[in-house]
C-alpha cells in the first residue's frame, strides 16, 4: 500500500506529540518535515539500508579499456550516490566472471595497471568522484566484454508532500520512527526514550531480516599472476 511524504510527515509528528488527530499539518511545518525527510533518506541510502532493491546497469567493456566514466550522461549512465554490490559480473560468450570492487588503499597496491588478462576484469575501483566519477578495472580484458554493475535503487528523495512510497514490510516503521527523532529537534522536543527504542528495535529487525550472506575475503593474484588469472 501506498503512503505519501505527507503521510510520514504526520506520523511523525504525533509521535513528538506535535500534531493530534484530526489536526493538519502547517506549510511551514511540512517544510520542514520534508526535508529532515530527504536528509534521512540521503543518510540511509549512503548506508545502504535504504535500497532495498538493486539495479542491473549493462555496458560493453572493450578490449584493452581500464577505465570509463560514471555519472548521469556518461560512458556508465548512473546517478549517485552509487555503490557496486556484490554479484556484480562480466559476461562472455554465455559465462559469467565476477568482478569484485576493490577500495582505493587495494587498487593502489596493483603496479601494473595495465595489465591484461585471457578474458575478464576480476577487480573495480570507483573513485567516488560526483557528479562525474571514474571506474577503473584491473585487468584489462584481452577482448570486449559485457559487464553487469550492480548497485542499489536510488530514488527515495521526495520531490514534495505526494511523493509516495510503497515500502516492503517493515520500513514505514522505522522511517516513522526515524522521522520522528529527526523532526524533533526542530520543536524544541526532547524525543523519549521509547521513540529512541522502538526506532533501534525497528532498525535492527530489518537488518536482521534483510542481512545477506558475508563476503568472503578473496586473495586476488599480484600482477605478475595475472597471466593465470581467468584462463580458459
Amino acid at each position: 500500500m501506498a503512503v505519501t511524504a505527507l503521510n510520514l510527515i504526520e506520523s511523525a509528528m504525533s509521535k513528538i506529540n506535535m500534531l493530534a488527530a484530526g489536526e493538519s499539518v502547517s506549510a511551514e511545518d511540512a517544510d520542514v518535515g520534508l526535508r529532515r525527510l530527504n536528509a534521512l533518506v540521503d543518510a540511509l541510502e549512503n548506508e545502504g539500508f535504504f535500497a532495498y532493491t538493486t539495479v542491473d546497469t549493462v555496458f560493453t567493456l572493450n578490449a584493452g579499456d581500464v577505465s570509463m566514466t560514471i555519472g548521469p550522461a556518461q560512458e556508465i549512465d548512473l546517478e549517485r550516490s552509487m555503490r557496486i554490490l556484490r554479484g556484480s559480473f562480466s559476461r562472455l560468450s554465455g559465462r559469467d566472471y565476477p568482478l569484485r570492487s576493490i577500495t582505493e588503499p587495494e587498487y593502489n597496491e596493483i603496479c601494473l595497471k595495465t595489465a591484461y588478462s585471457s578474458v575478464a576484469p576480476a577487480v573495480c575501483f570507483y573513485d567516488g568522484g560526483s557528479p562525474t566519477g571514474i571506474l577503473y578495472f584491473w585487468p584489462a580484458p584481452a577482448t570486449s566484454v559485457e559487464v553487469h554493475l550492480i548497485t542499489p535503487e536510488s530514488g527515495g528523495q521526495a520531490n514534495d508532500l505526494t511523493t509516495a512510497y510503497v515500502f516492503p514490510k517493515g520500513y514505514q516503521r522505522y522511517i516513522e520512527h526515524a522521522l520522528a527523532v529527526e523532526m524533533a529537534p526542530d520543536f524544541n522536543v526532547s524525543p523519549s526514550p521509547q521513540l529512541y527504542s522502538a526506532a533501534a528495535n525497528a532498525k535492527r529487525i530489518l537488518k536482521r531480516t534483510n542481512s545477506r550472506i558475508p563476503e568472503l575475503d578473496v586473495e586476488y593474484p599480484s600482477d605478475r599472476e595475472h597471466d593465470d588469472i581467468y584462463t580458459l
